[in-house]
């Protein structure tokens, strides 16, 4: 059943004990709630905004950013039923086995599953997204590059896809314009258990859900934000406040690095990346390059360019381009940022119309970042001209290794980390099961979760752990009709 709580009396609605209450109903809150409600369980699932994009919603994502220039935080998501899926542009690639196993980097880069633990989804998620389960690197590989691939949704839009079935369900109250305010518990049981949630409407209308256990599914920076506003407002009554709630907040940088002419089996392949021995060696992360064809005319500019800088060369190029052995493309790169303590969300002294404090999103690039990002172009050049299969023509930022561009993609409105899965507290704020250290039952889904990030786009992963998570929570809680 579907109740807005602008205009709806939900008292009947939400009354009685629920399975499990669902903050947020975007990919991950969705797909937990479709999961869980075709095994019986009895979901509230309740969505600040509304079923359309308002002013009023999207208010509450503004914030600010302290350090690198970045997008603006209400305009790289949106905050109705859907989620960010409402635009999101439907690259699909998972975490790969080298991911899970970054800690020669360091005891933060250490994720407390196996890769085969989340692996074990990847074909349930591929049909939820319409997407093809086939990620393997494609075609002959180099011992040092690898060419790899993406999948692409339609992109599914998860509002569209999933409203009639959550609006006609026997088992989900979808609750609409239920912003969340505040969490209680019971004292008796150590003040470690949530035993309901207080939702506010933009019209001052207010309900209470009371349920056996908690997600948040708000976001990669939402998940943050409501667990440092509640430890502030009640210290460690619910978690573990002492965890590093917000920190190791993590991007996927994106930038445009400059031009490349390169042979035409090469530019059609598109997307390449080191090798996973050539990134332990290097001791970097992972970066996926992009070869994008010039639009029309950009190759024969290519061509001048080269014929006035090396004669020699631009007539020999210029032979293989008559015959379309050659082509020109736009050089660039999206690559894996490291989980830096520093890099965080925290509450700001402004506050949005509930009274919540705004985001103060601290985020600067580091060494390690540009050392990835270099090493990857360094050695993906020279196994070009090794193989005679291209020249590549960088930015000047990048030949002089001078500051990023202050404009251009800049990032890939991939929010990760904050509430980071880890073997303790000390490096992370959920366990293996996403649970939150020193709950008993608030658990945490989304991308937030990353411990770290891989250079794939995070939709794709993000419903892998969401399909994970309704699995533990069946096998350690029987639903209440059962």
């Amino acid at each position: 059943m579907r109740y807005d709580l602008n205009v709806a009396d939900v008292r009947e609605a939400s009354r009685g004990e629920f399975d499990v209450c669902i903050v947020g109903a975007g990919a991950a809150g969705i797909t937990l709630t479709n999961e869980l409600t075709r095994h019986g369980y009895r979901i509230a699932l309740c969505e600040g905004g509304s079923d359309h994009f308002s002013e009023a919603s999207q208010d509450c994502y503004k914030g600010k950013v302290i350090g690198d220039p970045y997008l603006t935080l209400d305009g790289s998501r949106l905050r109705f039923l859907g989620g960010s899926t409402n635009h999101w542009g439907g690259w699909c690639r998972p975490f790969t086995e080298l991911d899970f196993r970054r800690d020669y980097l360091g005891p933060e880069y250490k994720w407390p599953i196996e890769y085969r633990e989340l692996h074990s989804y990847l074909g349930k998620a591929c049909n939820i997204l319409e997407v093809r389960n086939d990620f393997g690197d494609i075609g002959p590989q180099d011992e040092v590059v690898r060419v790899f691939q993406f999948q692409f949704s339609p992109p599914v839009r998860f509002r569209g896809k999933y409203e009639k079935e959550l609006t006609e369900s026997r088992h989900a109250m979808l609750f609409l314009d239920a912003n969340l305010i505040d969490i209680a518990g019971d004292r008796d049981n150590g003040g470690s258990r949530i035993t309901s949630a207080r939702f506010r409407s933009y019209t001052g209308k207010e309900m209470t859900i009371r349920a056996r256990r908690f997600v948040f599914a708000m976001g990669g920076i939402e998940n943050s934000r409501f667990l440092l506003w509640f430890a502030q407002r009640h210290g460690n009554r619910f978690y573990d406040s002492g965890a590093p709630i917000g920190k190791y907040w993590m991007e996927h940088p994106h930038f445009t690095l400059g031009k490349a002419i390169v042979g035409f089996e090469t530019g059609k392949r598109r997307f390449y990346h080191l090798s996973d021995r050539e990134q332990i060696r290097l001791r970097i992360l992972g970066c996926g390059l992009r070869l994008d064809l010039q639009p029309e005319g950009g190759t024969d500019e290519m061509m001048k360019e080269l014929s006035c800088a090396a004669p020699k060369l631009g007539k020999k190029v210029a032979a293989l381009a008559e015959k379309n052995l050659v082509c020109g493309v736009r050089f660039r790169a999206a690559w894996e940022q490291a989980p830096v303590i520093s890099n965080a969300v925290e509450l700001g002294r402004s506050h949005d119309h509930f009274g919540i404090p705004r985001v103060d999103l601290h985020w600067k690039k580091h060494a390690i970042d540009r050392r990835t990002l270099n090493e990857t172009v360094r050695v993906f050049n020279e196994w070009l001209l090794r193989g005679d299969l291209g020249r590549i023509q960088l930015r000047d930022w990048m030949v002089h290794d001078w500051n990023y561009p202050p404009q251009g993609e800049i990032a890939g409105n991939h929010h990760m980390g904050g509430t980071r899965m880890a073997e303790s507290a000390r490096y992370g704020v959920v366990d293996r099961n996403c649970k939150v250290f020193g709950s008993e039952n608030l658990y945490i889904a989304g991308s937030s979760i990353y411990t770290t990030s891989g250079f794939g786009n995070p939709t794709l992963p993000l419903v892998q752990f969401a399909l994970r998570l309704a699995d533990h929570m069946r096998q350690t809680e029987a639903p209440l009709a059962g």
